[in-house]
């Protein structure tokens, strides 16, 4: 950015932040992108301090802090696998921070874009026309992400390298094939009035604005000997001072009658109401206002204070004597003689999305008026010159660039100055320009590069992060493991029973223990009155009901504290059948863990209905896409676990019950390095009783498994 206005450096300068970013932590991602951000706005908006520290420090963190959210993301989609993708999710970050920073907070703040760096990038700025600024701003990040990889790769393979080189050319270069729409409308010279306002500094007050006016004045009776078809005077060449004054107003109107031709001025206006606008008026050749632009999107802090009865503390704000009201919408303005055109003022340049809507309401060229004499000789003026020539390539439009006291400029729709002026030098920018009502691919589509981004984004961020795991070795078992079967139990005296024979009659020799959550049906009286003449059912009663997950707790401990080696959770409502347990625990000779499957090939599900069946699978591929298992039934609860994978798992309190639960034995057993494996079962409807699952218990699950996802994203990838 000026005053450097070295484009080129920009497609270098984020390597070296991106190079830290992709093996940081999320925390450690933050502290990069917020010095960044520091360092970058600092020096960018140096200008401000002009105005105190205090105004430019606020500014700058407000801005550093969208790098410092870049920072904090950026660890979350890089993916070690897949570099090249990697590197256009954080483009598309970059570009959707980027287009947050210009909407918020207090109406945003685009100074400063990527994008904004290439307008003297004559290819690469023609890409404005069909993207916006975003466009160019992707471009650049994932061409400087690109170099990065191919300095990595440089050595150990020099033609990828290469290939990634010539990408970035083409990425640079290739923008400048596209087409821009002509301005085949009627010629119109323009007049641009450009004054010193610093011969008039000494003065006080009115005096000086009254002072600013008769410079203008002055300059443009010089337009008499050859009038132009529309003359301009800057934001600012009539501010309260001079707009209030019954003789100034009339010195304006009969300077600008003797040259005869429709004039735009910029003013400051005390309305009747006892509101105060920024505004610009078109005057005829009479001299008589024919139409108003009144500025939509006023400066926080400059125009007015925001929260001002909150600030009183601040000294500061007592210079912004007034709070301005901003105008209602953005529109063009129009006078015999000339087509339509746009008034943007100042601040609203940074703003794309302004310009656009005035094109869409029949804009067929622009003319901005601005006011950066409060900036000196400071760069402010020449990175104001750069939007409107992005402007101008986005919307198709010639851009009369008019300021008070400089830089003036006339810029052409392919972004090119044709002419310009200096800083507080009085002269007069003159140029001919072209209407047009043709509409580039970006005023019809909008802020599409955005929108793509933000899906773009999402996407990647949805994907599992693909950590490397390190893997334990699965252990042989003993010919005849002792097994210990799970069954809690609350209201199933209809089926306990069955449960307990099938269970018994199994070859495997297994032993039983039910954990009953003092059911009132009784089944503590059934289960308790079986195990006294079979020494392999035991009970263990609770007092109250207290859930799922506690359940199956109790009888882990039961099952850690008697050194079982394989445990079993099951069912005891005959949805899981006895017969099926051997193929699990035969399954267990192989895995540390293993899950009996509905959704695995040879399993299935019976008498539930076609939602029911949609809603599970569902939420069991939720469960995968967020966690990044490639388990397909982490919600069963049929499953075999070895004695030292529980150890590990029970040493850390959980946070669910139910299906939550159940993702939760899972995903931990899964990301801990253990060897997770299904096996198909056949799951059958329960034919008594009632499903224990509640609503709370779905939600609880869903809410869960989202946040383990996030923090699973949010740690680098283990190398």
């Amino acid at each position: 950015m000026p005053p450097v206005d070295a484009g080129w450096i920009a497609f270098a300068a984020p390597i070296p932040f991106l190079w830290t970013l992709r093996d940081a932590r999320p925390r450690r991602g933050l502290a990069l992108g917020l010095a960044f951000g520091l360092a970058y706005f600092g020096l960018v908006l140096y200008w401000i301090l002009l105005f105190g520290e205090m105004g430019w420090s606020a500014l700058v963190l407000m801005s550093a802090g969208f790098t410092a959210a870049f920072g904090l993301l950026a660890p979350t989609l890089w993916h070690d696998r897949h570099p090249i993708r990697s590197v256009v999710g954080l483009a598309a970050l970059w570009t959707v921070l980027e287009f947050a920073r210009g909407v918020w907070p207090l109406g945003g703040f685009g100074w400063g874009q990527l994008g904004s760096t290439q307008t003297g990038n004559a290819p690469l700025l023609r890409l404005a026309s069909v993207t916006g600024v975003w466009g160019i701003s992707f471009v650049v990040l994932t061409v400087a992400g690109l170099l990065l990889l191919a300095i990595e790769w440089g050595r150990g393979a020099p033609v990828r390298a290469l290939a990634l080189v010539g990408a970035c050319a083409v990425f640079v270069l290739a923008p400048g094939l596209l087409p821009l729409p002509g301005a085949t409308g009627p010629a119109i010279d323009v007049a641009a009035i450009q004054v010193d306002v610093r011969d008039a500094r000494d003065l006080s007050g009115g005096a000086e604005d009254i002072a600013v006016a008769q410079m203008n004045i002055d300059l443009h009776a010089g337009l008499a000997d050859d009038p132009p078809d529309l003359a301009v005077w800057g934001e600012g060449s009539l501010d309260p001072g001079a707009s209030s004054d019954p003789a100034t107003m009339l010195a304006v109107r009969k300077a600008i009658a003797e040259v005869g031709v429709p004039t735009l001025v910029g003013a400051v206006l005390n309305d009747p109401d006892g509101s105060q606008h920024t505004s610009v008026l078109l005057l005829d050749g009479r001299g008589d206002v024919v139409d108003r632009y009144e500025k939509v999107k006023l400066v926080p802090f400059g125009e007015y204070v925001p929260f001002r009865d909150r600030l009183e503390w601040i000294g500061a704000i007592d210079q912004i004597a007034v709070d301005r009201v901003p105008g209602e919408q953005a529109h063009t303005v129009a006078v015999q003689g000339l087509p339509a055109f746009g008034t943007p003022i100042c601040y609203e340049n940074s703003f794309p999305q302004i310009e656009r809507e005035m094109v869409r309401r029949g804009a067929t060229f622009f003319v901005l008026t601005t006011n950066n004499a409060s900036y000196g000789l400071t760069a402010a003026s020449r990175q104001h010159l750069l939007m409107s020539r992005l402007r101008a390539v986005e919307t198709g439009r010639w851009v009369v660039h008019a300021a008070v006291s400089g830089i003036s400029g006339v810029v052409a729709p392919d972004g090119e100055v044709i002419a310009r002026s200096e800083l507080f030098v009085p002269a007069i920018t003159r140029a001919e320009i072209r209407a047009s009502n043709a509409r580039t691919l970006y005023v019809r589509m909008g802020d599409w590069v955005v929108w793509v981004s933000v899906v773009g984004v999402l996407v990647l961020f949805a994907l599992p992060r693909g950590r490397r795991r390190s893997q334990r070795a699965v252990t042989p078992l003993p010919d005849t493991p002792r097994t210990l079967v799970v069954l809690p139990t609350y209201n199933e005296r209809q089926t306990i029973s069955a449960v307990l024979d099938g269970l018994l009659e199994l070859d495997e020799r297994v032993d039983l223990l039910v954990v009953d959550d003092g059911s009132p049906d009784g089944t503590a009286d059934l289960v308790r009155a079986r195990a006294q003449g079979q020494p392999r059912v035991r009970l263990l009663e609770r007092a109250a009901r207290s859930g799922l997950a506690s359940a199956y707790l109790a009888g882990f401990r039961v099952a850690l504290d008697d050194d079982y080696e394989l445990v079993v959770e099951m069912d005891s409502d005959l949805s899981h059948l006895p017969e099926q347990l051997p193929g699990l625990l035969e399954a267990s000779r192989s895995h540390h863990l293993v899950i009996g499957s509905r959704y695995v090939p040879g399993g299935s599900v019976t008498d539930w209905s076609r939602p029911r069946l949609a809603l599970s699978r569902a939420g069991n591929l939720y469960a995968r896409l967020c966690l990044g298992f490639p388990l397909h039934d982490a919600t069963s609860g049929f499953r075999v676990y070895r004695g030292h994978l529980l150890e590990h798992l029970v040493a850390r309190p959980f946070r669910s019950d139910g299906y939550g639960f159940q993702i939760e034995l899972a995903y931990r057993a899964w990301d801990d390095g253990f060897d997770v494996g299904e096996a198909p079962i056949t799951f059958r409807e329960r034919e008594h009783g009632h499903s224990k699952i509640s609503r709370s218990i779905v939600v609880e699950a869903l809410w869960l498994v989202a946040v383990w996802g996030i923090r699973a994203r949010l740690r680098p990838p283990s190398r």
